[in-house]
């Protein structure tokens, strides 16, 4: 399987995006260096890596929309293989949480018909490939609290306050 990459500067980060022919695979908001794990992933997984900016052509242009307070309409395809029934059901929930929005753990918990699966919820939001385009950063604590984001609570709070229109430029 090849998988397809590239970063995508966007203020002061660089974003790194990956794809495969079936759709987006990865996108990580953390400015390490994947490619220090690319020649474990190839061996592990049997996958190539190919560095491929212009498949993310439009891509690392609605991120920079997004990054510059636009709300974005991020409906490409996705390959998310590997995710289980329970964590897909939870990022089609996040999905429908409108730009600029929040809900909490438990509502996301409510709505997919698992009322006492908070906390397995924030582990399906924690283990999101695609933070920004399944909007994990929109689900916070019952208390308003901003609970956990797996690239870091300042990226969760950076976000937030970028969809509410008090931080501008990223």
């Amino acid at each position: 399987m090849k998988i397809f990459y590239s970063h995508i500067d966007v203020g002061q980060a660089s974003l790194f995006v990956s794809a495969t022919e079936l759709g987006l695979f990865c996108l990580l908001l953390e400015e390490a260096d994947p490619a220090l794990h690319f020649a474990a992933w190839e061996e592990r997984f049997g996958v190539t890596f190919v560095r491929d900016p212009d498949r993310f052509r439009d891509l690392a242009v609605d991120l920079a929309g997004y990054f510059c307070g636009l709300q974005m309409d991020f409906s490409y395809p996705l390959d998310l293989r590997g995710a289980s029934v329970f964590e897909r059901m939870v990022w089609d929930k996040a999905m429908q949480i409108p730009y600029g929005q929040v809900r909490s753990y438990k509502w996301v918990a409510e709505q997919i018909g698992k009322p006492n699966a908070s906390k397995a919820v924030g582990r399906a939001l924690w283990s999101n490939p695609l933070p920004i385009i399944i909007p994990c950063h929109r689900v916070i604590q019952k208390d308003m609290g901003l609970g956990g984001f797996s690239a870091g609570v300042g990226w969760k709070e950076r976000l937030l306050l970028l969809e509410r229109g008090e931080l501008r430029i990223f």
